[in-house]
């Protein structure tokens, strides 16, 4: 991968930085002329006592003894780079040679390979990396373990002996020259330490990122920025240092910070909110400093993810309660690094959060997270192209159409495109097959979105009549109100913890009108409308669920949409209760419930046939999709079914 002249500067930066530059351990310089070093000829204060003198040579005698071990681990194996390793993974030779088998040990970052000729070579590599060697060395056939080499010696058994005592006396001779408090001050450097080192740019590009065209187009100018600087200097602009990405789980957040980064060749340090949480006030303060004081040093993208744990609003009234003092030592401390950047640190933090409201305002003020950009879930065209991606890897049939399947998952986020194929190619597995189906893809997204069937489930022909019934009522309104989705599809096998399920297509409009609310209110309350048809004006509480949905849909039409009687309005629907406005509220929604079960229980007895139709088709198949149930309304009404 070429490497941009950025962080070919930051590389002769890290390097340069780890170079000794006469610093003690605690940061004070120390030489012959200081406290702690000791003048030519002169013994150090330590060596003074001959107690400390004895447990000077013991300790010598034991690095002595282990230096050969040292050595023979060393001239057994052969460290190589990792470009040449990566190159000879999908040959599964190297120089010639047959890699036999492999050693991943991913706590130290180190790929161990035994050629065929008994000898090893050993490669160091990034932090994160381990599963991408992992996918490397199963196309390559090549076997491989993920347990630490040791490599035989024949003085290990001393070293086995000596290692406690060598452990014993080094704790004394440190003990001594430290004392408790030393010990106590390392402990807690190491505690506030971040764990984020200088990583290697990431891997993933802008051409990774599917269905977020425009987060991709606002954020590429992050890398303009980061590649020459000067250009915005020489405008007169100043690049936003912090960008929020906001928006629901599974869109692809984290991908598009790590895009950033990979495009502009940086590092990218990574930490989530959770990771400065502890149970000490100020550790995650100190956290903080150590984070960014590692980025000013290399430039790159910091990327915060789930910021809201740790950026929530500071007084008691916000959404989500207040903070504790972890937390707001915390904040301080991020607030603080977000105004200290000098003018020729390279550093953006990018943020992610689903929960921008919770914030505090301190936060997203200009200067800070001020730039704000939306990652929504994918329209149809990126679904489109997310599924085609997920499923470039696999063998579909001639069957699988992508453009329909969008068509019919309005909503879904990356992630669930994602799980949506996997669990196709599932089905197939189940079905000892190698082609993925569309009959696959018809039971993967009825899991998803529906839940597993529940086929040995016992159900009395009782209970399955009363479902057949109640899922036919909420699809018989769903297909004659001209203003309600189509259904997708109805079964009544019990999925999940329902007994039976009408799943509701849509599409990608932004906006719902009230006529499409009321619609909706129609649909929901229409199992309840049939179950009074089946049972002479009884019922069962198997509408609790299409209750709550529309008693939700018709809280939000009046306290928020301004779609009710009431009036143009906006309340807060956390805050009403009973009395005054409250109670003009709640009359209001129970008299939109009430009117559109009325209207359901008109839409049956419109077209009972076409009810009774359903019902019969659902107790004979179980399941019936959206196809069928439009020639069914052809066959018994007449009506013409849509291309």
């Amino acid at each position: 991968m070429a490497r941009t002249p950025l962080f070919q500067r930051i590389q002769k930066n890290g390097d340069a930085s780890r170079r000794p530059n006469g610093d003690g351990a605690n940061g004070s310089p120390t030489g012959p002329n200081q406290p702690g070093g000791s003048a030519a000829g002169q013994p150090a204060p330590f060596l003074q006592n001959r107690r400390n003198q004895i447990i000077a040579a013991l300790l010598l005698l034991s690095v002595l003894l282990v230096l050969p071990l040292f050595g023979m681990s060393q001239s057994a194996t052969n460290e190589q780079q990792l470009s040449d390793v990566l190159a000879s993974l999908p040959k599964a030779t190297f120089n010639g040679q047959k890699i036999v088998k492999a050693n991943l040990d991913d706590d130290n970052r180190v790929l161990d390979l035994t050629l065929d000729n008994g000898k090893d070579i050993t490669t160091s590599y990034p932090n994160e990396y381990g599963t991408v060697l992992v996918k490397d060395l199963q196309d390559a056939g090549i076997p491989f373990d993920t347990q630490p080499v040791h490599h035989a010696s024949p003085i290990g058994g001393i070293v086995a002996m000596l290692l406690p005592v060598v452990l014993i006396i080094g704790f004394f001779v440190w003990m001594s020259k430290k004392g408790a408090m030393g010990a106590g001050a390392a402990n807690a450097k190491a505690f506030t330490a971040t764990k984020a080192e200088l990583p290697e740019p990431p891997s993933a590009r802008f051409t990774d990122v599917v269905g977020c065209d425009e987060a991709v187009e606002e954020l590429s100018e992050i890398v303009s920025f980061l590649h020459d600087p000067s250009h915005f200097d020489a405008a007169g602009a100043k690049m936003p240092r912090g960008f929020l990405l906001v928006g629901p789980p599974g869109t692809g957040k984290t991908l598009l910070a790590r895009a950033v980064a990979g495009e502009a060749g940086v590092p990218f340090y990574s930490a989530a909110g959770s990771d400065f949480s502890e149970m000490f006030v100020g550790v995650g303060a100190a956290r903080v400093r150590d984070l960014f004081a590692k980025a000013k040093k290399t430039g790159g993208i910091v990327f915060l993810d789930e910021i809201d744990s740790v950026g929530r609003a500071r007084n008691g009234n916000a959404p989500g309660g207040g903070a504790n003092d972890e937390r707001e030592s915390t904040l301080n401390a991020l607030l603080v690094e977000m105004d200290g950047f000098a003018k020729e640190a390279n550093v953006v933090v990018i943020a992610a959060t689903n929960r921008p409201d919770i914030l505090d305002p301190a936060l997203t003020r200009a200067g800070r997270f001020d730039r704000q950009v939306t990652v929504a879930p994918p329209d149809r065209r990126g679904r489109t192209r997310l599924l085609e991606l997920y499923a470039k890897d696999r063998t579909m049939a001639d069957d699988v159409d992508f453009v329909a399947l969008a068509r019919r998952t309005p909503g879904l986020t990356g992630a669930d495109v994602c799980n949506l194929v996997n669990q196709a190619a599932l089905e197939a597995a189940r079905g000892k097959r190698n082609v993925v189906t569309n009959a696959d893809f018809d039971e993967a997204l009825a899991t998803v979105m529906m839940g597993r069937a529940r086929k040995s489930a016992v159900v009395t022909d009782r209970d399955r009549e009363v479902t057949a019934w109640h899922e036919a009522g909420h699809t018989v309104a769903a297909l004659v109100l001209p203003d309600a989705h189509d259904p997708v599809q109805v079964t009544i096998v019990p999925r999940g913890p329902a007994g039976g399920v009408t799943w509701m297509g849509g599409d990608d409009h932004s906006f719902l009108t009230r006529s499409q609310a009321r619609a909706q209110l129609v649909v929901a309350l229409g199992g309840r409308a049939a179950e009074e048809l089946l049972l002479d004006g009884d019922f069962t509480q198997g509408a609790s669920g299409d209750l709550q949905s529309a008693t939700g849909l018709a809280v939000q039409m009046v306290t928020q949409w301004g779609m009710s009687d009431l009036g143009l309005m906006a309340l807060d629907p956390d805050r009403i209760v009973f009395g005054g406005i409250g109670d003009k509220v709640h009359a209001e929604v129970d008299g939109m419930l009430g009117t559109a079960l009325q209207s359901a229980r008109q839409v049956l007895a419109d077209h009972r046939p076409l009810f009774d139709a359903v019902v019969k088709e659902l107790l004979d198949e179980d399941t019936v999709d959206v196809d069928r149930l439009k020639a069914i309304w052809s066959q018994v009404e007449g009506t013409p079914v849509a291309a």
